[in-house]
């Protein structure tokens, strides 16, 4: 497969290698090496049985060579994946927007709506009410609250509900209310600019992030991820407007270099987050600001790859239960076998294989039904007199 520059609208038009329609190919790419670290992280988890025994077991200095298994070693870091998903956020939604002949905020929320909430409240009732392994049952006030808070995506504001029923779902709650933030952001770039809205979104995530004892409803807010997901947003409107990229001259070790550092150095761990935001946008924007390279893989591979971009969400949405399930049946069949985590990945390795299929039916009859109904929803709506443009609510684009 060939790479090739994202060229902004203004000078000519990218070849169609990193570009499938109106849709920047490369995003795809990023989303599935995104999907794919959370997975293994997921995956790891599981098949140690938690998070501090999966990092005791992984260690280098108990010279046990089967601690060194370097197939498992990128994805014992693949909580990462969270952090390039919300930069990936920032830059498709300011590009479907900006890009939309329909600017009214209306508009902009019909189509998160419909894009993000009928494949998560789906996947929502599915665990709730009949996964059998994260069932709620709603004879007690906690498990309502539990239901109705993640109903209204208000969750991850509350410790008691943060990891509930699918622990994957508080970043969905935190990415919904960054769109509700969208138009702030928007109206500090009108009065400010970029380069001063975000040194003032920077300051507030990392204020967050640098305070142990704030409250959960500030630490686990939108807040605590906006510089993270506004500079997606700059590097979208740096490519549609024609500017240099943000951060396209910035070398390419630097970021990865203090992602690594303020990993290893755990005082201030929790700036890991904004780290890996900036070295994924210096990666894009890279690849975005040079001219083609090949890429030494396989096409078969490169279409896979795409292809678990492009339903990463669904995958994201059902992963977790799924992956926590296996073990759990796995032990409980055979109560008299020991079985090793490695065992265990190798098994949750192949289960995979199931999620992926799962998750490409999801995608295919449930966000893709989202979609088609909020375009519905969308041609329903008589655009302003200003903006009436025939045909323009049903070409407009929800797959960012």
């Amino acid at each position: 497969m060939t790479s090739a520059p994202m060229t902004s609208p203004q000078t000519k038009s990218p070849p169609p290698a990193l570009r499938t329609g109106d849709h920047l190919a490369l995003i795809d790419y990023v989303r599935a090496v995104a999907i794919l670290l959370v997975l293994g992280f997921h995956l790891l988890i599981e098949s140690f049985g938690g998070r501090e025994l999966m990092e005791s077991h992984l260690s280098y200095t108990d010279g046990n060579i089967i601690h060194l298994f370097l197939y498992i070693l990128p994805f014992s870091y693949g909580f990462i994946g969270v952090s390039i998903f919300f930069l990936v956020s920032g830059f498709c939604i300011h590009l479907s927007h900006e890009r939309s002949k329909r600017k009214e905020y209306k508009v902009f929320f019909v189509r998160r709506f419909f894009r993000i909430y009928p494949p998560y409240f789906v996947a929502l009732c599915f665990f709730a009410f009949v996964f059998p392994f994260t069932m709620l049952k709603l004879n007690s006030p906690i498990n309502i609250a539990q239901f109705v808070s993640h109903v209204l995506m208000v969750h991850n504001l509350d410790p008691r509900s943060f990891y509930g029923i699918n622990g994957a779902f508080w970043s969905i709650g935190v990415e919904v209310q960054l769109y509700a933030i969208y138009p702030l952001l928007l109206l500090m770039v009108r009065r400010i600019g970029w380069n001063k809205a975000l040194l003032i979104t920077a300051a507030i995530e990392m204020s967050i992030r640098g305070s142990s004892h704030l409250p959960s409803w500030i630490s686990c807010s939108p807040f605590c991820a906006w510089f993270s997901w506004s500079i997606g947003a700059k590097l979208a409107d740096d490519y549609l407007k024609g500017r240099p990229l943000f951060l396209a001259k910035c070398p390419l070790w630097v970021w990865p270099c203090m992602a690594a550092i303020t990993y290893t150095v755990k005082p201030i761990f929790a700036f890991n987050f904004p780290c890996v935001a900036l070295a994924t946008a210096t990666t894009i924007a890279y690849f975005m600001s040079r001219p083609p390279v090949q890429v030494p893989l396989p096409r078969i591979l490169c279409n896979a790859l795409h292809q678990v971009g492009v339903i990463s969400y669904s995958i994201y949405l059902l992963h977790g239960p799924l992956l926590a399930f296996l073990p759990k049946a796995i032990r409980a069949a055979f109560p008299a076998q020991t079985f090793s985590p490695f065992a265990i990945s190798n098994c949750l390795l192949l289960f995979c294989l199931v999620i992926f299929l799962v998750s490409w039916l999801f995608h295919r009859y449930v966000e893709l039904t989202g979609i088609e109904l909020g375009k519905w929803v969308l041609k329903q709506m008589p655009p302003r007199p200003a903006l009436a443009t025939a045909g323009v609510a049903a070409n407009e684009s929800f797959n960012s």
